[in-house]
C-alpha cells in the first residue's frame, strides 16, 4: 500500500487525536467530578454558616423587640454605677 506522504500524515494525526481524546477525556471527567464534589460540600458548609448567622441575627432582633436588649444595657449601666461608687469609697 503506497499512500502519499500527506495522506499518511493525515491518517496518523487523526489516529493520534482519537487516542489522545480517549486518554484525556476520562482524566478530565475525573478531575471535574472531584472539583464539583468539593464545590458542593463547601457550598453546603457555607449555607449552614449563613443559616446559623441568620438565626442569631433573628434572635438578637427578637430580643431587642421584646426589650431584653434594653434590660441588658440597664444592667451594664447599673454595674458601672456600682463600680464607680465602690471606687469612690
Amino acid at each position: 500500500m503506497n499512500l502519499p506522504e500527506s495522506t499518511l500524515n493525515l491518517l496518523l494525526s487523526g489516529i493520534m487525536g482519537i487516542v489522545g481524546g480517549l486518554i484525556t477525556i476520562p482524566i478530565n471527567a475525573y478531575f471535574s467530578k472531584q472539583i464539583k464534589r468539593d464545590e458542593i460540600l463547601l457550598q453546603h458548609e457555607l449555607d449552614g454558616i449563613a443559616k446559623t448567622r441568620e438565626l442569631i441575627l433573628q434572635h438578637e432582633l427578637e430580643m431587642t423587640r421584646n426589650g431584653t436588649g434594653n434590660e441588658i444595657a440597664e444592667i451594664k449601666a447599673a454595674v458601672a454605677r456600682l463600680e464607680r461608687r465602690i471606687g469612690n469609697e
